[in-house]
């Protein structure tokens, strides 16, 4: 049964912790840095506009500039459709393997007739 030592308090350790209590920041510095980080986050979100409004994107392609999010999202679907038609066009079976899985044809090739 291995069981570490607890560390005990030593003058170096005192030292530090009496050092950082004498070198806090007094309550008025911390006041004025609340008051700032307070206005900062006040105008970051008074810049942004209500939900539902057109936004501009930061890094973002410029077709979805100044678009909301359902405008970019039906965007979205018509080029998927888009890509579907283009792909069952693309893949359409090739009509002589379908004239050859006719019934009759199978049915002459069965019986050996071709």
């Amino acid at each position: 049964m291995n069981q570490d030592p607890t560390p005990t308090d030593t003058d170096d350790d005192l030292a530090l912790r009496q050092a950082l209590r004498q070198n806090r920041a007094p309550a008025a510095n911390s006041q004025a840095l609340q008051q700032r980080v307070l206005a900062q986050w006040q105008q970051r979100h008074a810049q942004q506009p209500p939900p539902g409004q057109p936004t501009l994107l930061a890094a973002g392609p410029a077709l979805l500039l100044g678009q909301t999010r359902r405008q970019r999202m039906a965007r979205a679907l018509v080029v998927l459709a888009l890509g579907v038609a283009l792909a069952a066009w693309w893949l359409r079976p090739d009509p002589t393997l379908n004239e050859l899985l006719q019934p009759d044809v199978l049915s002459q090739m069965g019986m050996g007739e071709i």
